[in-house]
């Protein structure tokens, strides 16, 4: 599932990690109603790191990526969105408020995404819950868990 990404990140303390159990989703850490995933995704070719910080500043296409986000929320609303890099690497930054339903049931969810542009992949950094104080609570350690992110073959000489 990892399409041959190399990847190392640190595991929150007292959360569970689990095997992806959908397609693209390589790990994810679990706790209570919240949970931090790792997905990569195929691109549809090799970007550079200078190419992907060209795309990045494209509105047009930075709009349809961030649609393309959102889209597995009802109702939409986008907080937060900047471009960051992460261990070298060109990254859209998103948080996303919405609904999305479950069984019949409704919930108000809050996500925060990292999306990686990784020469021929995305790779997906995506943690939430359901919208509530909780989501707040825990954004400084979705950050300090995506800022603990390395990509150890770039440093290979």
């Amino acid at each position: 599932k990892a399409k041959g990404v190399n990847l190392k990140i640190k595991q929150p303390n007292g959360w569970q990690i689990k095997e992806g159990d959908r397609p693209n989703i390589v790990k994810k850490f679990v706790y209570q109603n919240n949970s931090y995933m790792i997905m990569v995704k195929d691109n549809y070719t090799f970007v550079s790191r200078n190419e992907a910080k060209e795309l990045l500043t494209d509105d047009k296409y930075l709009s349809e990526l961030v649609s393309e986000a959102s889209s597995a929320l009802k109702n939409s609303e986008i907080l937060n969105q900047r471009i960051v890099t992460i261990d070298k690497y060109p990254t859209l930054e998103i948080t996303i408020k919405g609904e999305i339903e479950r069984s019949g049931i409704k919930l108000k969810m809050i996500m925060k995404s990292w999306i990686i542009y990784y020469e021929d992949k995305f790779v997906f950094l995506q943690c939430g819950g359901v919208d509530d104080k909780e989501f707040d609570a825990l954004e400084g350690l979705y950050n300090l868990i995506t800022n603990s992110v390395i990509f150890p073959e770039q440093y290979n000489y």
